[in-house]
This record gives C-alpha cells, sequence and structure tokens, in this order.
C-alpha cells in the first residue's frame, strides 16, 4: 500500500510489469486470480485511524432489516450506555478491537460483481477509513423501567386532577421513543402491562392510587348485577363508570384485567372473563400498601374478605408484590410487601437484594423478579444457572446466592 500526507495526490500507478513481480514474490499464479487487479492507495497516515465512520457489527436480524429498509436507530442519553435498536429488538452496544486492522474501501469490486473482461485490468482504489476497533452488538431485553420514570410527573389519578398537570411534563410519541432504552415494538408491546394509556395524543401512566380505586368498582359490577365471573359486559361495564374512568383508561384496565370470555350475550356481543391472579393480586397489593407487614393468617383473612366471591386468593398469586417469610423476632409466618419495581436493575445487585430478604427461592417465587432479563438466547432457567446455586429440599428445588453460604 502506498501513502502520503497531502490530500491532494499524486498516484503513481503500477504497471503489469510490477503487478506481475509482486505475484511472482508472493508465489501466487496468475491463473488463480481475477483479471482485475486493484491496487490500493491512502491519503491519511497508516497509523491514524479514521473519525468520519465507525464499524458496526450486524447479526443476521439486524442486518435483514437494513435490507428491507427498516432503521437502525441508537438510543439514551448522556448517563446511559447507548443501545441498537430495530424496529422489534434491543441490542447492548461496547466497543471492541480488532485482531487485525479494518480497511474502508467504498469503491472496491467484488469478484462476483465482475463481467466477463479480456486481459488484465489495473484499477487504484482508496482507502477511505482505517480502523483497530469496532461496535460489537449483543440483543438484551428492552429497558423499559424508565416509562415508569419519566410518565410518573404526568401520571392520571383522575379526572379531578387533570387541571393539575404540567403540560411541559406530556409525552407524545415520538418524545417517548427517543427517551426509553427499547425498540418501537417493544415499548408498544410494553404499554398495556405498564398501564400506560394515551389520551388526547399524550402517552398517561396510570397511577397505582387510580388503578386501586378504579379496579374494585369494576369488580363490584358482578354482584351488582348477578354476574358470574366469565360474563362481564365491557360495554356496560364502562357505561356503569363512564363518570369516573375516561374510555382510554377503561380500555387499558379491562385490557390487563380480563381476558375473552366463551360466552357471548344473545345478540352475539363478547362477553369477558376477570383474570383472577390479576385482579387478585392488585387487591393484595391494596393491602399491602396501607400495612406493608403483616401476619400470614390475618392478611389472607384479610385478602379474602375484600375480594368477591368469585376470586379466590392464593399465596402464588402474591408472587412478585409480595413475600412469604419467618420472622424468628415475632415467632410467625409474615406476608411482606416487595415490589418487583423496587428493585435495582443491574442483574447482580437485585439478585444480592433478592437473596438478602430471603436466603431460598422456588422458581415460582423468583420468576417475576428477574423475568425482565429474559431474551431468545436466554431463558430463566438459563439465568438461575448463571447467577444461582440449586439445591433441593424435601424434593423441592430452590436457588440460593451462588457463593453464599
Amino acid at each position: 500500500m502506498e501513502s502520503t500526507e497531502d490530500v491532494e495526490i499524486n498516484i503513481q500507478k503500477r504497471t503489469s510489469e510490477e503487478i506481475d513481480e509482486i505475484f511472482k514474490l508472493a508465489n501466487i499464479n496468475e491463473s488463480d486470480i481475477s483479471p482485475l487487479v486493484q491496487t490500493l492507495y491512502t491519503s491519511m497516515p497508516l497509523n491514524e485511524q479514521s473519525n468520519d465512520f465507525k464499524v458496526l457489527e450486524l447479526d443476521e436480524h439486524l442486518l435483514e432489516s437494513l435490507q428491507i429498509g427498516d432503521c437502525l436507530s441508537f438510543r439514551g442519553d448522556n448517563k446511559e450506555s447507548a443501545v441498537l435498536c430495530s424496529s422489534t429488538r434491543t441490542y447492548e452496544v461496547k466497543e471492541a478491537e480488532t485482531s487485525n486492522t479494518c480497511l474502508l474501501i467504498p469503491n472496491l469490486k467484488d469478484e462476483v460483481l465482475l463481467e466477463e473482461v479480456e486481459g488484465r485490468i489495473i484499477k487504484e482504489v482508496e482507502v477511505k477509513g482505517m480502523y483497530s476497533t469496532y461496535l460489537e452488538v449483543r440483543e438484551c431485553g428492552p429497558k423499559l423501567s424508565k416509562l415508569q420514570v419519566v410518565l410518573e410527573p404526568s401520571s392520571f389519578k383522575g379526572l379531578e386532577y387533570e387541571k393539575l398537570i404540567d403540560k411541559s411534563t406530556l409525552y407524545d410519541w415520538e418524545r417517548l421513543r427517543n427517551e426509553i432504552q427499547a425498540s418501537d415494538g417493544e415499548i408498544l408491546d410494553a404499554l398495556p402491562e405498564y398501564l400506560i394509556a394515551c389520551m388526547d395524543g399524550y402517552y398517561r401512566l396510570i397511577g397505582f392510587e387510580f388503578e386501586a380505586r378504579a379496579l374494585p368498582l369494576m369488580l363490584d359490577l358482578i354482584e351488582e348485577n348477578s354476574w358470574e365471573i366469565d360474563e362481564i359486559d365491557k360495554e356496560f361495564s364502562y357505561a356503569c363508570l363512564e363518570e369516573i374512568v375516561p374510555r382510554p383508561i377503561f380500555d387499558v384496565l379491562f385490557k390487563k384485567y380480563t381476558v375473552p370470555s366463551t360466552k357471548t350475550t344473545d345478540d352475539g356481543t363478547q362477553l369477558y372473563k376477570y383474570n383472577e391472579a390479576r385482579s387478585s393480586r392488585l387487591l393484595a397489593q391494596i393491602l399491602l400498601t396501607a400495612c406493608p407487614s403483616n401476619s400470614y393468617t390475618d392478611f389472607m383473612e384479610a385478602w379474602k374478605i375484600g375480594s368477591p366471591d368469585s376470586i379466590q386468593p392464593k399465596e402464588e398469586y402474591l408472587h412478585g408484590i409480595a413475600i412469604v417469610i419467618w420472622n424468628s423476632q415475632t415467632i410467625r409466618k409474615e406476608v411482606v410487601l416487595y415490589p418487583e419495581s423496587n428493585l435495582p436493575e443491574n442483574i447482580n445487585k437485585r439478585l444480592h437484594d433478592l437473596f438478602k430478604v430471603k436466603e431460598k427461592w422456588t422458581i415460582q417465587e423468583i420468576t417475576p423478579y428477574i423475568s425482565k432479563y429474559v431474551t431468545r438466547k436466554q431463558d430463566v432457567n438459563a439465568i438461575l444457572t448463571k447467577y444461582t446455586r440449586p439445591s433441593v429440599v424435601s424434593g423441592i428445588r430452590y436457588y440460593s446466592a451462588k457463593h453464599g453460604k
């Protein structure tokens, strides 16, 4: 390769005889090479990396996304490590070194693109950049917890509080997608789960206080109308609550807490069934918010009293919002508020906190606390294998700190 320090350069073309000599020194037979010989030159020092471009690693999904015309975007603010997003997936990005220098040569021709030519053709091609580092990508889960952080200031607490909302805290779609480190598809999928509704063009988090107020009102309609749990009329329910619950808010709440039933009305209208686990879990969370630590027996009794007759509370419904522990000081079994949303984002710190509050966990107990780290290549079992130590007690498999006692 030839190098010159001036931008304006005078290229000294290699002759066919010089190329023959190079092939001879390299022990290359002319019959083994293409008739097009491309000689490289650069206008930049050989020991200097170009800052005009970055070399980016692509997996099959990212490459296919570009080939079909989709956009890839980097997301994150100055305080966050950048992520790369396609329309449906999120990737962590970090700089890595290459074992060999990579050359950027835009006009280099590939042999498969060459037309049939006779004789030898010599072409000079400029090297536009030299790189010993590249951006390495690894698929990760979407970073969605920030949804609650950025939308909390404008959360919906009830119609009576709407005049108090600071308009500058409202997020439309463009503002939201630019701040959340997740693909557009992952954000849209997460909105119902995080109880986020679109009202008047802005995305609004439904505040826990309003959720705790609205769902019991929705459940009360079961007994008021002598419905079975799988005979819920959506439109009738909304008509009963429309003065309290705006339509977009109602639709998000109804979607989270119900599923389509196998039943319909006489005119064929779809009926719905309340999701017992989700509904019961919120009723438990309401009790625990008022009193974070309770006697197990007293709590289960209060939980049952506060639930409709058609919904039966079960301990397993507490997973992800509370833990059941033995308190050696009070010498009793207790239910303690322990919501997943309060734990650190870093998985090592999260597991440290989990095993600090409770030494051994079953897979059912711990799954809600680590499911956010699941990807296409790593399920819950893989996470537990990597970060925890299993043991079996009385036929039940438990997981504890990998380097614990």
